[in-house]
């Protein structure tokens, strides 16, 4: 019985494998069971002992994938340091690291942003983007939320705005070097950028020079 829970798994797992790489070729909309199945090697009712259909497939991609703003929430949670800013900036910067090496991440946020169109059977998944962006701009701004109540925050920035800012530089970075097939140093000017952002948001008192 382990092993045939084992080899579901394995089929599992192959599918959405098969699924990530149709996907990324073809788009999503575009993409049919069969296409998967073929590239999976296994047959449709392999497909369909899994999943519904090829939105449930979509979903359990997005949701076997541990995306850029996943992995600030862990290395914020496990940065042990007074300094809100420093935290949200290392955290940020660890996630540009990691996305870089991380084939999945890129592929399957590739998929999400340039791969698929969120209307009609799609529109579901929608929902689930708007709830991860959510948690991650919680996040920004509670710590954006410290370094105001600190003084450390400067007065021309809200934490709110803040963190939009930042939310909309770190996706822009990661879409454009994506889109322009990886033709900058996403960590060298990744980082600089993010850097300068957050410089900008000290306080005169709390500047780094």
């Amino acid at each position: 019985m382990r092993r045939t829970k084992a080899e579901a798994a394995e089929t599992r797992d192959a599918i959405l494998t098969a699924a990530e790489h149709v996907f990324l070729e073809r788009g999503v909309t575009q993409s049919t069971l069969m296409q998967i199945a073929g590239h999976a090697g296994v047959t449709r009712g392999a497909i369909y002992f899994h999943f519904h259909d090829k939105l449930d497939i979509f979903q359990a991609l997005i949701s076997r994938t541990r995306f850029p703003h996943e992995e600030i929430m862990l290395h914020a949670a496990a940065c042990d340091h007074p300094n809100p800013l420093y935290v949200l900036e290392q955290s940020i910067l660890t996630a540009i690291e990691l996305f870089i090496t991380n084939e999945r991440q890129q592929n399957v946020f590739t998929i999400i942003h340039q791969r698929c169109e969120y209307v009609g059977e799609n529109a579901p998944v929608v929902e689930h983007l708007k709830e991860a962006r959510a948690n991650i701009l919680s996040l920004f701004i509670g710590l954006l939320e410290v370094a105001e109540r600190r003084g450390e925050l400067s007065r021309e920035w809200t934490s709110f705005t803040a963190a939009q800012i930042l939310l909309a530089v770190l996706g822009g970075l990661l879409n454009e070097w994506l889109r322009s097939e990886r033709s900058f140093d996403l960590v060298g000017s990744g980082s600089k950028a993010i850097k300068t952002m957050i410089q900008s948001m000290r306080s005169e008192k709390f500047a780094v020079s």
